[in-house]
């Protein structure tokens, strides 16, 4: 059967769109139009092609002039409007400079803060999301009971990644990592250096492509693979492959390597890398005896690749028959409770609860993420504040063009879309300059004072869906109070001239106000933290670091040529051997008494150990300087005893392992971590002379420096071939006080810009003040009034404003800053409101100098020309 061309009818669904958007008077020529071209089409096309022109012509024919309602998108979409805006804007920054100065410089200045933010942001979550496997590759970790408390610890028994390879068939790959210090040593350059031990799967489980070499060569025992760093160090920019290295384990324990592969440039945002990688097999030329099946040691990680992330349930179930094998080869301290699995996708997040872990943990990147919102958000509210009242100001130069708008026609939604229009066209000339502050300014900077990359690129396109966000965020913000305020006048007012701008306006004085505050806040900060820096500075380590110097040494024997060698010099004043030294080393042992177990930092030294470090006594003695003696003493710090609740710790016995310790010595409480660390509660004991690693001399005052010369010279005498490793005590945490110091920085150019800001918004206030009240003035001078009167007019709201603002600002200032020092260091300078004092007294001394000049403005003015102004 033939299908007549009558019978084909076009689709409802347009006509249905079209009856509800058009206007009605239009609608019956529109339907019979596009009936006529339908029939005509079905003629010429196939019923399918007639059907998709017909809703096609449909859709071509929602225009605003036909639409029902929708007349403001007619204003919406005229392109002649808005270029027209567009010269008006551009017209209006050019006409008065200054005012669009104030505009551009703290919009751009804030959206500049948040590109950094963005680029610190993304950054810090983008952390090892470069792996590809990053969500089927997880670390094992173990559960313990420590102190009362379950912790999490990143190591493992060194048989359970061999285990899991032969019990569970549903795991892909595993992967064991095991850290040493080692030597690395190519013709001349000779480095002490940190190589990690890995199974071949290490480079197919983990992204870090190689620039030379294949990934399959790590099955070779005999093969290293090096980092780029690495492999410039030591061969510059020519191609190693081939080349051998040879690594020193330790006394007369060395081996010959081939480089077979060289890492790319490792991604900025990882929380573990390498140096150097061998062979995990190689361990058993590091150490003769390693025993791989031996429960009761461990190595620093374990990975296991999954064929579905899913099925880390099962394996945690799995991997309890581990813990009772475990448990039954060690000591009843480092017993486990359960193992567990952690996600390499999000490893950077837990790692800061996980112990002893080879991640870097993100834990205060994320809290340094919230306070730069913080702070990014304060510096948008501030420059926004600033527009709302320089947009004011500069809408009393306007009336007369908004009068004449509204009287030929210019509907009040009409003028709110010319000043939002306007202002968005300015802020995205400030969010240009914003972005361009941001990228060659702020984010360089802060990378240059903590040498890294955040590898901020313009073409992220994460950045091109924030920008825009922040465009209308900040466009619409600044410009939405202004644009109705402005349009609400009425026209016979406006020409009239009967509107008055600056009498009073509430809103503008509270902005103010809360501008205040919050440049208060940011001020105290950065003062804050400067002086914080200058406390930790002076502050006490607990002992006298200044005056020693150390280095690392392979054995006892080693330490005794380095003493006798040096005994002769007149600088030195004593000498002291350890297996452990402050700030660079110690170990954690567990403490058996009757009724808990006790987890303590643990160092091992002589006797000479205590004078050398210059490490005070609260009571009792040191250790005996004749050899085998007090070997079952030991010697704590204050904080245990306050822990323990001795009463008196002399006597007190406790034990390690089955071995029964006595207290004969408590030393005053000492910082062996930076401080951004709490205390820790610590126990010395007598080292045997075959474990010294580390050599400390306490100098002369003031012959530090000849001191470690000496000791260098010597070193390269007795151990030509070993580079040396050491330095001043008061080194060890050098990097410490610099990073402390740029936190200073960083607040104090957040608090510039606040106090820049606060003051621009100020001079915009006093500035549309003054715009309206000309005439009053000059009045005012006409009839005989001084300097001093006129100064007292201008001036009497504001005092009351900034005793306002600064009595808010005060006591919000000192309590954020307490909170965020508490959280941020664990030690820090004591807080009183000396800060705050010194914060507000600066506030003042630049908002009266910005009241000031304004008033000299005034005085100054010609009282015959401001009766001239309109």
């Amino acid at each position: 059967m033939t299908t007549q061309p009558n019978d084909i009818h076009p689709p409802q669904w347009p006509l249905r769109l079209l009856r509800f958007f058009l206007k009605k008077q239009y609608l019956e020529e529109i339907e019979g139009d596009m009936e006529e071209c339908f029939r005509d089409n079905l003629e010429q096309l196939s019923p399918a092609k007639a059907r998709r022109l017909y809703a096609w012509e449909a859709v071509k024919l929602l225009r605003p002039a036909l639409l029902e309602n929708f007349e403001f998108l007619r204003n919406l979409t005229q392109a002649a409007m808005f270029k027209n805006y567009f010269k008006i804007s551009m017209r209006n920054m050019m006409k008065s400079p200054l005012s669009a100065f104030i505009n551009v410089f703290g919009l751009s200045a804030a959206i500049g803060i948040c590109v950094f933010g963005f680029a610190f942001g993304r950054w810090t979550y983008s952390t090892d999301q470069f792996h590809e496997h990053k969500h089927e590759v997880f670390l094992a970790t173990f559960f313990a009971d420590r102190d009362g408390s379950v912790q999490q610890f990143g190591r493992t028994p060194r048989p359970l990644g061999e285990m899991l390879r032969h019990d569970f068939a549903h795991i892909k790959k595993v992967c064991r990592l095991d850290d040493r210090n080692v030597v690395v040593k190519h013709d001349d350059n000779v480095f002490h250096e940190r190589v990690r031990f890995v199974d071949p799967e290490f480079l197919d489980m983990f992204t870090f492509p190689l620039k030379w070499g294949t990934p399959g060569s790590l099955a070779d025992v005999n093969s290293i693979v090096l980092s780029e760093e690495a492999a410039i160090k030591y061969f510059g920019e020519t191609n190693p492959i081939g080349q051998n290295m040879v690594v020193i384990f330790g006394k007369n324990v060395n081996k010959a390597f081939k480089v077979t592969g060289v890492a790319a440039k490792f991604p900025v945002s990882r929380s573990f890398g390498f140096d150097f990688l061998v062979n995990f097999e190689n361990l058993k030329t590091a150490e003769p005896g390693y025993d791989m099946q031996d429960w009761k040691a461990f190595v620093n990680a374990t990975f296991v690749q999954l064929d579905n992330p899913a099925d880390a349930a099962l394996l945690r179930q799995g991997m309890e028959k581990y813990r009772r094998v475990q448990n039954e080869a060690v000591q009843k301290e480092w017993a486990i409770t359960a193992f567990g699995l952690e996600p390499l996708a999000t490893l950077h997040e837990t790692s800061e609860d996980i112990r002893d872990d080879i991640a870097h943990s993100s834990e205060s990147n994320y809290a340094s993420i919230v306070y730069m919102a913080v702070v990014a958000l304060m510096m948008l509210l501030l420059a926004c504040f600033n527009y709302i009242n320089i947009a004011i100001v500069s809408a009393a130069k306007r009336l007369k063009e908004i009068g004449i708008r509204k009287s030929i026609g210019a509907a009040r939604s009409l003028v709110i879309i010319q000043f939002l229009t306007e202002n968005i066209f300015i802020t995205a000339f400030a969010l240009v300059v914003g972005v361009a502050l941001g990228t060659f300014l702020f984010i360089p900077w802060f990378e240059g004072l903590f040498d890294f990359s955040m590898g901020f690129k313009l073409n992220d396109p994460q950045l091109w869906i924030y920008l825009p966000a922040i465009l209308l965020f900040t466009g619409i913000l600044s410009g939405l109070y202004p644009a109705f305020y402005i349009s609400k006048f009425q026209v016979v007012s406006i020409l009239k001239g009967s509107v008055k701008f600056g009498q009073s306006n509430p809103l503008t004085k509270g902005l103010l106000v809360f501008q205040l505050i919050l440049a208060c806040v940011l001020v105290t900060g950065g003062i804050t933290f400067t002086r914080n820096s200058d406390f930790l500075a002076k502050r006490s380590w607990g002992y006298e670091p200044a005056r020693v110097v150390y280095a690392e040494v392979p054995d006892g024997a080693a330490f005794e040529q380095l003493n006798a060698a040096l005994l002769q010099n007149p600088n030195v004043v004593s000498i002291a051997g350890s297996t452990h030294q402050l700030g660079k080393r110690h170990t954690t042992t567990v403490l058996h008494f009757p009724d808990r177990e006790y987890e303590v930092d643990h160092y091992a030294v002589d006797a000479n150990y205590f004078e050398t470090m210059g490490l005070p006594f609260e009571a009792g003695r040191g250790f005996h300087h004749e050899e085998g003696s007090d070997k079952q003493a030991v010697v704590v710090n204050e904080l245990m005893v306050k822990n323990m609740a001795w009463g008196n710790p002399i006597g007190e016995t406790f034990k390690i392992d089955t071995v029964e310790y006595a207290v004969v010595g408590v030393l005053k409480n000492f910082h062996s971590y930076s401080f951004s660390r709490p205390l820790r509660p610590t126990i010395f004991s007598v080292a045997p002379k075959a474990d010294f690693h580390y050599m400390s001399i306490k100098a002369q005052q003031g012959t530090e420096l000849q001191t470690l010369k000496a000791l260098q010279g010597q070193w390269a005498k007795l151990f030509p071939e070993t580079p040396f490793e050491g330095g001043h005590q008061e080194d060890v945490w050098g990097f410490y006080f610099q990073e402390i110091g740029i936190h200073g920085k960083v607040w104090r150019a957040f608090a510039t810009i606040a106090v820049l800001l606060a003051s621009l918004g100020l001079y915009g206030l006093i500035k549309l003040n003054v715009a309206g009240r000309v005439k009053e003035f000059s009045i005012r001078k006409v009839l005989g009034a001084g300097a001093k009167h006129i100064t007292m007019k201008i001036a009497d709201q504001y005092v009351i404003l900034f005793a306002v603002a600064l009595a808010l600002g005060a006591p919000v200032s000192y309590v954020l800053m307490k909170m965020v020092m508490n959280m941020a260091y664990a030690v820090h300078m004591p807080l009183d409101y000396s800060n705050v004092m010194i914060a507000v007294v600066i506030l003042i001394f630049v908002l009266l100098t910005t009241v000031a000049a304004q008033i000299r403005k005034v005085v100054k003015a010609n009282a015959v020309q401001g009766l001239k102004t309109e």
